[in-house]
């Protein structure tokens, strides 16, 4: 019997249906435009972005020319397609990896896609269309596309939901989204769409209540929904969320809350997956940090896109200040290994030996703090993506573009990266990050555009207007960033316009690293910002959204110049962070630094010390990791003795020699430290 409860939240959903339904009516034949979202800001295209140049325009390049190709070639080797093959009938063999195996192909895939966006290759895009054409081939007759089942466990497909039978579907159908966007052709869409049909005839309300192990199915159903206007996939995502606390079968024993908290606290499935109680009852992260954050995304779109979702919101912000407040770490990175997996931990349980911060993790930080500033608008979100992109994200590969790391940790005996992972999640979701920069950097809502990246790059956005047709903005960025502050643009609307110019401050310039008080400038002094505009002064004081709002009629060749002081700031953690206790970070702009070994010949990293009196220097060294900025000083060994320090940012670290690393340095000797303990 269906519970009563089942119910009423099934026949709740239909009316908010009907309601919701009226604004899209109509589905345009031909290419598939994103729906736009009923609450908050559109999002820019990052085919309407180009990246040029500069910091990003090496990255993209180096993607391009290296990290595509090596990722394929790794795939190839490990077996992820022939898979395929033999699933197709066209090759014999035994199937090889796990259940997940087919999900890292397909974040390739679509790294691929969204970087020949950047830099047309047709060697490459031939390569790509090939491999895509190997995987179609073995889809089945009703839409079913996994070949670890369709090799091993035909009839287990859906038995167990921790299999990663959604995670598979959910990266397959951004692809596909990817691969029309990109060549025009609708055959992987299709496909698509096969296998989500599939899907959602098994799952949803009336039909079988149950839940996916890993969430990611739920960020790709919704883009679904957009790419081809069919309003199931948006409720199928919507469903999965729901369903998230509830027993869904009667195989489940009930939850037990005392496991949550209480002694060694071992991470039931139910915890791991975030289904221990309903979502908008959920207001402290815990569990797999993956998960979480692809999870805590999709509840920021069905908020864009359903508002009809009572207690998201509410939610929503709970976890975010739980997290940014209480259990992120300096460089944007979540995730520790406290409870013996890459999970949340407790408040303010933030080691830096201990720390997990798998890569994949800052990558699903990333898209939910993307999203929550496309609901809210506010910059906060934004300096925690910058945060976590250049410290969370970047570490986890070599800037040769071919070397990886899984966990990005905050010290380290050793460490140097490999040129792969058997288990591929984050070489392959790095494949698929990057070349989103451009994808990150603006937003547009009605009369506003939003520049929330500082990057070489150049535009042609398409912004709503309050009063006739939509505007069309062209723009040039003109930066070193994230090496210098300075930022010029080149604003040329087709025609005179007015709008709102929205040029983010970052937190970092406004005397606070992160938007919280877990970690603070020991310097908290706000340098003066300058902002001229055709070579006039103009105000340059931040809005309580961490925004300086330009609203003026723009004409083509309008020039805005943006300067903000870079000086290198000290770093100290809460006090109830015990783990920092007496030791000091150090950033410069939005960047993270480290002591590497090699750069204090003779000295141990974690013996060294940094005194807080100690006056400290940037250089720019072109030659140095791909070109980076460093931070030189003066500090203490063994029997105070002085010694000079050099730090390079984090990022970079293990691109040299195999050598030990430390964020946090120590401020206060450790003899000190040890005196005053308790």
């Amino acid at each position: 019997m269906i519970p009563a409860s089942r119910f009423i939240r099934f026949f709740v959903w239909q009316g908010a249906i009907v309601l919701a339904c009226a604004s899209f009516q109509t589905v345009i034949a031909g290419p598939p435009v994103a729906l736009p979202p009923l609450r908050g800001l559109s999002e820019v295209d990052g085919k309407s972005v180009v990246v040029q140049g500069g910091f990003w325009g090496k990255r993209l390049k180096t993607h391009l020319d290296v990290t595509i190709d090596h990722s394929l070639n790794e795939l190839e080797k490990d077996g992820h397609i022939a898979n395929f093959d033999i699933a197709a009938g066209v090759a014999g063999g035994e199937c090889r990896g796990h259940a997940a195996f087919d999900s890292d192909l397909y974040k390739v895939l679509e790294g691929a896609m969204l970087t020949l966006v950047h830099g047309p290759d047709p060697r490459l895009a031939t390569r790509v269309e090939s491999v895509v054409d190997r995987v179609l081939a073995a889809q089945q007759e009703d839409g079913f596309l996994i070949a670890f089942y369709i090799l091993k466990d035909q009839h287990k497909r859906w038995d167990d939901m921790d299999k990663h039978q959604m995670y598979n579907a959910g990266h397959f159908f951004e692809m596909a989204i990817e691969h029309e966007k990109l060549t025009g052709n609708p055959k992987v869409l299709n496909a698509a769409r096969r296998f989500a049909d599939h899907i959602d005839g098994i799952f949803g309300p009336m039909k079988r209540y149950d839940v996916d192990g890993h969430q990611e199915v739920e960020l790709a159903l919704i883009r679904l929904y957009r790419a081809t206007g069919e309003r199931r996939y948006l409720d199928l995502a919507r469903f999965f969320l729901d369903e998230r606390g509830f027993l869904h079968g009667a195989k489940r024993e009930p939850f037990d809350p005392t496991t949550e908290v209480k002694g060694s606290r071992p991470m039931q499935q139910r915890i791991a997956r975030q289904d221990h109680k309903p979502i908008v009852e959920q207001f402290e992260a815990v569990g797999h940090a993956v998960r979480a954050g692809y999870m805590y995304a999709a509840m920021v779109d069905i908020v864009r896109f359903m508002p009809d979702a009572p207690g998201y919101e509410q939610a929503l912000d709970h976890l975010w200040n739980d997290v940014v407040e209480r259990k992120m770490y300096i460089t944007g990175g979540i995730g520790t290994h406290q409870y013996g997996f890459e999970g949340f931990g407790d408040p303010y349980v933030l080691s830096n030996e201990g720390a997990y911060c798998e890569t994949c993790a800052a990558v699903a930080h990333l898209l939910w703090q993307y999203r929550m500033n496309l609901l809210k608008g506010d910059a906060a979100y934004i300096d925690v993506l910058e945060l976590a992109l250049l410290n969370g994200v970047l570490p986890g590969f070599s800037i040769a573009g071919n070397g990886y790391f899984y966990e990005n940790r905050l010290l380290k005996e050793r460490g140097q990266r490999g040129p792969w992972k058997g288990l591929s999640c984050c070489p392959t979701n790095i494949a698929r990050i990057i070349p989103q920069v451009g994808n990150l950097a603006y937003a547009v809502g009605k009369d506003r555009l939003l520049v929330n990246l500082y990057l070489g790059s150049e535009a042609t956005i398409t912004m709503e207007s309050s009063v006739g047709k939509p505007h069309t903005i062209h723009i040039v960025q003109e930066t070193l960033y994230p090496w210098d502050g300075r930022v010029r643009l080149v604003v040329s609307p087709e025609k005179t316009t007015t709008f709102d110019l929205q040029l983010r401050v970052p937190c970092w310039a406004q005397g606070r690293p992160v938007p919280s008080d877990l970690y603070s400038f020991v310097n908290a002094e706000v340098l003066p910002i300058q902002l001229t505009i055709n070579g006039t002064v103009s105000a340059a004081i931040p809005e309580k959204d961490g925004y300086l709002h330009v609203v003026r009629a723009w004409k083509a060749g309008d020039i805005v110049c943006l300067e903000m002081p870079m000086p290198i700031q000290r770093v100290h953690a809460n006090d109830k962070v015990e783990s920092d206790k007496g030791k000091v970070a150090l950033m410069r702009g939005p960047i993270v630094y480290c002591l590497e070994e090699q750069d204090q010949p003779g000295q141990i990293v974690t013996s060294l010390v940094l005194p807080a009196d100690q006056p400290l220097r940037s250089e720019y060294r072109e030659s140095l990791l791909g070109g980076v900025t460093v931070v030189l000083g003066e500090g203490l060994a063994s029997h105070n003795k002085k010694v000079p320090l050099m730090a390079v940012p984090y990022y970079a670290w293990a691109n040299r020699e195999n050598n030990a690393m430390e964020v946090w340095i120590n401020e206060t000797p450790a003899e000190v430290l040890l005196k005053d303990a308790p």
